[in-house]
């Protein structure tokens, strides 16, 4: 019986139970005992950390664009100003279908392919959730009321305002202001870290002009915004900000005024016209005719519009004339002259016999005078310096030159700026080209010879310079050697601005300063010297300038110049029956400054024209150049030039009966 039956050992059981509940405890005191710690590290041990993550997804540092400063000309008008327009753009989390939304807003403003096909490319871009995209620049009125009337059917569609750059005078000024347009990832892989961190917010930055020179003045620095989103994205409320301050106004030498009488001088011409005031370097006036209106590339030109720039080969308006090299011609003669006598090569006595063309010793090749009197027979006859210039004897500056040699020449040259940029804030400007021997060995891999110095002399051949440059020059011969370095900037902020550059340029200093007198009376006769009773002798811009205007009451020194496009034999040159297509014909050239010679004022502007194709620097260049110093020295500056000139005597009768066409043609 007994063993049929077992008792329970209720002993057992209790030690088994309370070994279960110890451990049952134990893992739960344990578990309990991390989750605690994890509480504390979380909470704070790591408080900071966590806390800072979790106001970094609530809060936002977003960034404020400054203002840009705008542009003055010297006079206080307006050339570069910022104007409040409305922008469309959608935030595309708040469209419920984009395709439907962008259809209908089509029937309400115009939307060209190019609008279109940006916002495409930056909705593909990274950009933060719920901030708008750019649909379409400069809303009209018409069009902001249409938009406004129909918003509530357009769900994530804004009219959003801005300041945007405008350009009051269009093409006027849009070589020399320049103008802003968006900015591209090489512009901002080009910034360095500081700089990068400034544009942050900005969309447009200078890209040519004055607009570039001065990008770091006209920019600003940028401001900051804290604010609270939600976890959507979308700014509920802005906690802190930091100001963006506002770009400096900065105002040019330049007037508008001289600006457009320059551009209406130059009329259907292409050409270009630089004017510089002599006593301070400010470069009045830089017109190249034709240009574009820059206010088309600041939202971002259309290919309607752009395709026509680009491809109109001609009148080439994205070219600026101003501050690229032609060959100047003969308006290269006084800075020639003065070498001469700066290096006792000629005096004021020094006379050659011209007949009309040049020969090397021993060389039959014959180097005519590019006038009319190639075509009717005979040169300039005794001609002494004076007479060369105002004349353009070319075979007096051949001699002159050869004698002289490409070396003494390229020296003495570059003293008033030629082959190389005396612009202080124009450095985009072209250097041009001053030959020499070692230029052309290591350019073209040949030696210099006799033949090149003598197209030098006249400056053709290898010889180019800038209108730029030009009018630098003849600044310099207006301040009788001074070098005063052009420049655009006037002032920043109303404060003249100082150019740590000053006086980088070192004056010409020549040996004897009445060669400055004497030069300038030179190149006062080119305009001023009548009729005499001596054969045609007077001066090449006579017949166009000064007979032209017998009310005249001031004198402008000057010098005419003719540029070939290409070449043309001297026999067929002479020829009456040549034929040169509009392209080929000869470039024109003035340069000048006035008034010369008056007794109580200083010369106020030292100018170069060129005229693209013009052919005559005497009849097309020289009238205007004469035009732009009647509006700066009458018009703006309302000069008294009221001084005794020298009596002109009666124009005697040209012994050819020479026609206007064959007078036109009397040139350097």
């Amino acid at each position: 019986m007994t063993g049929r039956w077992h008792f329970r050992d209720h002993e057992a059981e209790r030690r088994l139970f309370n070994r279960r509940v110890l451990l049952a405890s134990s893992a739960i005191f344990l578990l309990l005992a991390i989750l605690v710690a994890k509480l504390v590290d979380l909470q704070v041990v790591q408080y900071e950390y966590f806390s800072a993550r979790s106001d970094g997804n609530r809060l936002h540092v977003q960034y404020v664009p400054p203002q840009r400063g705008v542009i003055y000309d010297r006079s206080g008008t307006l050339l570069a100003d910022n104007l409040p327009v409305y922008n469309l753009t959608i935030v595309p989390e708040e469209v419920n279908d984009l395709a439907v939304t962008l259809d209908y807003l089509s029937g309400l403003v115009e939307l060209s392919d190019s609008d279109l096909e940006t916002f495409e490319n930056q909705l593909r871009r990274s950009r933060v959730p719920y901030s708008s995209v750019p649909l379409r620049y400069v809303l009209t009125e018409e069009e902001k009321y249409r938009v406004a009337v129909n918003g509530h059917r357009m769900p994530g569609v804004r009219m959003e305002p801005q300041l945007m750059r405008h350009y009051p005078f269009d093409s006027l000024t849009a070589h020399s202001v320049g103008y802003v347009s968006h900015i591209d990832q090489q512009e901002l892989d080009a910034l360095d870290e500081t700089e990068f961190e400034n544009y942050g917010g900005t969309t447009h930055i200078g890209k040519t002009g004055v607009e570039r020179t001065y990008e770091h003045l006209l920019h600003g620095q940028v401001g900051y915004e804290t604010v609270e989103k939600n976890n959507r994205g979308r700014v509920m409320r802005v906690l802190a900000s930091t100001e963006a301050i506002a770009g400096n106004d900065i105002a040019l030498h330049l007037d508008h005024r001289l600006q457009i009488a320059a551009e209406a001088a130059l009329g259907d011409y292409r050409g270009a016209v630089v004017a510089i005031e002599p006593e301070t370097g400010g470069i009045l006036a830089m017109v190249s005719k034709p240009a574009f209106n820059p206010n088309l590339f600041v939202t971002g030109i259309s290919s309607r519009d752009y395709d026509p720039l680009v491809n109109d080969t001609v009148n080439t308006p994205l070219f600026d004339r101003s501050i690229s090299p032609y060959p100047p011609g003969s308006t290269i003669k006084p800075f020639l002259g003065l070498a001469g006598l700066q290096l006792g090569l000629v005096d004021y006595e020094f006379t050659i016999d011209d007949p009309g063309y040049f020969q090397l010793p021993g060389v039959s090749y014959r180097w005519n005078n590019y006038t009319m009197r190639t075509a009717i027979g005979g040169g300039h006859g005794i001609t002494d310096l004076r007479k060369a210039i105002y004349q353009s004897s070319d075979t007096f500056f051949y001699d002159l030159g050869h004698r002289m040699g490409i070396d003494a020449m390229h020296d003495f040259m570059s003293l008033f700026g030629f082959g190389g940029n005396l612009a202080l804030d124009i450095a985009y400007a072209r250097s041009g080209v001053l030959p020499s021997r070692d230029w052309k060995l290591e350019t073209r891999g040949e030696p210099w010879y006799p033949g090149d110095t003598i197209n030098s002399s006249i400056g053709q051949g290898y010889m180019w310079a800038t209108p730029l440059q030009l009018a630098t020059a003849a600044s310099m011969i207006a301040n009788e050697g001074r070098a005063v370095r052009p420049r655009m900037l006037k002032s920043v902020g109303g404060e003249p601005y100082r150019f740590e550059e000053e006086f980088s340029a070192a004056d010409v200093v020549l040996e004897d300063p009445d060669y400055w007198r004497y030069m300038r009376d030179a190149m006062t006769m080119v305009v001023h010297r009548p009729y005499s009773n001596v054969f045609r002798d007077y001066g090449t811009a006579y017949e166009a300038i000064a007979r032209a205007d017998p009310d005249m009451n001031y004198k402008i020194a000057g010098k005419t110049g003719t540029a070939q496009v290409v070449g043309i034999s001297q026999s067929i040159r002479s020829s009456t029956e040549i034929r040169v297509s509009e392209q080929n014909k000869d470039h024109a050239l003035f340069i000048a400054f006035a008034p010369a010679g008056h007794p109580r004022i200083e010369p106020r502007i030292a100018l170069a024209v060129f005229v693209e194709n013009g052919e005559h620097g005497s009849t097309v260049a020289g009238p205007v150049a004469k035009k732009v110093t009647d509006a700066w020295l009458l018009d703006i500056l309302q000069l008294d030039l009221t001084v005794e000139l020298e009596p002109e005597p009666a124009p005697e009768q040209d012994p050819l009966q020479l026609n206007p066409s064959e007078v036109a043609a009397l040139d350097e």
